[in-house]
């Protein structure tokens, strides 16, 4: 956790970095600061959670949105009827955080990410050969 200013500083740029990945692909908080606040700046898993919500969802949230709003790349209606799925998932999400382990919830974060990864590598080139042999 930082606790001095050079910390702090390396806290800082990498919040730089996560925040231009969120504004260019729409991800930040868990799949980029978390990781990156445990493995770079020693935070427990439940704290770099629960630092990169209250960071990333208020400000870049808003930012991101008005900029793709601008754009007309927001589908308002849909993304209404994500937010109650959103705030029950998330309040349920979060009890069932602080009750597992760090070095579990550690374990899953990171199944999900790699799933997710793989899953977004892939499916260019599988949609591609599915496009060839027609």
């Amino acid at each position: 956790m930082p606790d001095s200013n050079a910390n702090l500083i390396g806290v800082f740029a990498t919040a730089c970095v996560v925040g231009v990945a969120s504004g260019l692909f729409g991800v930040g908080g868990g799949v980029l600061l978390v990781p990156l606040l445990v493995l770079l700046h020693h935070y427990s898993q439940h704290r770099a959670q629960g630092t990169s919500l209250v960071a990333l969802v208020p400000p870049t949230g808003l930012l991101a949105f008005i900029t793709y709003y601008r754009a007309h790349e927001v589908d308002v209606r849909t993304g209404l009827l994500i937010i109650p799925g959103v705030l029950i998932g998330g309040i349920l999400g979060g009890r069932l955080a602080v009750r597992l382990s760090a070095g579990r919830l550690r374990r899953i974060f990171a199944c999900i990410l790699f799933v997710l990864g793989a899953w977004e590598f892939l499916s260019p080139v599988v949609h591609s050969t599915a496009h060839a042999a027609r």
